[in-house]
């Protein structure tokens, strides 16, 4: 890739997705950042995006984009190629999070979490696989998390969503290594987004259920939330800005020498950093005993 990618990034009417998109934008890179209901709720955040553009000279546009959404989808990675000509980067970051008992989810919250977590990020992959395979080139970034690696009560319903999204793209590492794609995932910890200040719509919603006796049980919930809110609230919170750093090293990093994983977390970041260099290890054993160890290349290395 020149100096200058062209890069799509979903998400991007608040948190990370924000910061990415005026971090490469700023950078150099010309970015599409998407969002759902550009002409609705999330207008003033486009027009503020756009304008900040203008009065930086930067090459950055506003294309609504619905990972739950197959036409939504098309519709926005047909307008980024047509505009662009290419897409060098495709930066998976819309997510959402829920906090609460995970018995007390029913089966369709569960899957309206893994549909804009999960299968949003399938789908958006889907649509720009084929012109980056016609290219051999490409990368596909993903935004998880420090609890795609961990287990911790109350986010498990999140987590699992995390945990599903790190094995998708670390299959599609493997699978596109041959033809040149390349894959790095972002795992970042806690930090003060949107995703936590949202978390009331994407939590359990079944009160029969969270109504039963837990005994100690049901003190999990407010205890894990109120950590969160402990550390959103220190006097030096850590810093979503880091994220945004971790983003841009990656995509200006030389081609084929990309970091599988990416870990920004502050306060846990050592013990996901520990699993990270377990797995690579374990997973360079597995993949090289199938008879595959020509598609691991340097990265599975560069944990």
């Amino acid at each position: 890739m020149s100096d200058s990618s062209n890069v799509i990034i979903t998400g991007c009417s608040s948190g990370f997705g924000l910061i990415f998109a005026k971090t490469l934008a700023g950078a150099g890179h010309r970015v599409f950042a998407t969002m759902r209901d550009v002409a609705g709720k999330n207008a003033a955040v486009a027009a503020e995006l756009t304008a900040w553009a203008e009065a930086e000279g930067r090459a950055l546009s506003v294309l609504e984009l619905d990972v739950t959404d197959d036409a939504s989808v098309a519709a926005a990675i047909g307008a980024a190629l047509e505009q662009a000509g290419a897409i060098d980067v495709l930066v998976n970051n819309a997510g959402v999070a829920g906090l609460g008992l995970l018995e007390g989810y029913t089966p369709d919250m569960l899957r309206r979490l893994f549909e804009v977590n999960v299968f949003g990020a399938h789908r958006v992959c889907r649509a720009v696989l084929p012109s980056m395979r016609a290219r051999g080139r490409g990368l596909l970034a993903f935004v998880s998390s420090s609890m795609g690696r961990v287990v911790v009560p109350c986010v498990g319903a999140y987590a699992a969503t995390k945990f599903a999204l790190e094995c998708l793209a670390e299959t599609y590492a493997y699978e596109l290594a041959p033809i040149g794609v390349e894959v790095s995932i972002l795992e970042p910890g806690t930090h003060p987004t949107a995703i936590g200040a949202n978390m009331a719509a994407w939590s359990p919603d079944d009160p029969e259920r969270l109504a039963q006796d837990y005994g100690r049980g049901s003190e999990l919930p407010g205890r894990i939330g109120g950590n969160i809110v402990a550390v959103l609230s220190a006097e030096t919170p850590p810093d979503s800005q880091r994220v945004g750093d971790a983003l841009l090293q990656v995509v200006s990093a030389p081609e084929g020498r990309r970091p599988r994983r990416v870990v920004i977390d502050e306060l846990g970041g050592q013990g996901v950093e520990a699993i990270n260099q377990a797995a690579t290890a374990v997973q360079g054993l597995t993949i090289t005993s199938l008879g595959l160890g020509d598609i691991l290349g340097d990265d599975a290395a560069a944990d």
